[in-house]
């Protein structure tokens, strides 16, 4: 599976974790990435009604599906994907709960995090890493 980017958003909005594929560069295409990402906040905000955590497919183009995730705590996290590649459902469920898994232990097990600040953590950088493949 191609995942071109994701975004951990907490629940003001704003963005604490972004991830592209590459993101040593700095291009219009990862500008534009975010972008897609960012925008499809709106559909969360009409997919939360049926309170389940994983949200499903969010909005998808000719590129790329964006799967989304809300917590409880109504943070976010959003994953898109080549739109080239065949994923189920139930396979960005699992990716999703694990990378909310994986925020969880991170922010919780930081006595110095602070709720809704970007999160600087290399663990988390490696499990995202691995996921990325």
């Amino acid at each position: 599976m191609s995942i071109l980017a994701l975004s951990i958003v907490n629940n003001h909005n704003t963005p604490v974790l972004i991830r592209t594929r590459n993101p040593k560069s700095e291009s219009n295409n990862e500008i534009d990435l975010l972008f897609k990402l960012h925008s499809s906040l709106d559909v969360i905000d009409e997919k939360q009604l049926n309170r389940e955590t994983f949200l499903g497919l969010l909005t998808q183009s000719d590129q790329y599906k964006i799967y989304g995730y809300c917590s409880a705590t109504n943070n976010k996290i959003l994953l898109m994907v080549a739109n080239n590649q065949t994923i189920r459902d139930n396979e960005a469920r699992a990716i999703l709960k694990t990378l909310h898994n994986h925020f969880v232990d991170c922010t919780t097990s930081n006595p110095f995090y602070v709720h809704g600040q970007p999160i600087h953590s290399k663990h988390l950088m490696r499990k995202i890493d691995e996921i990325f493949g």
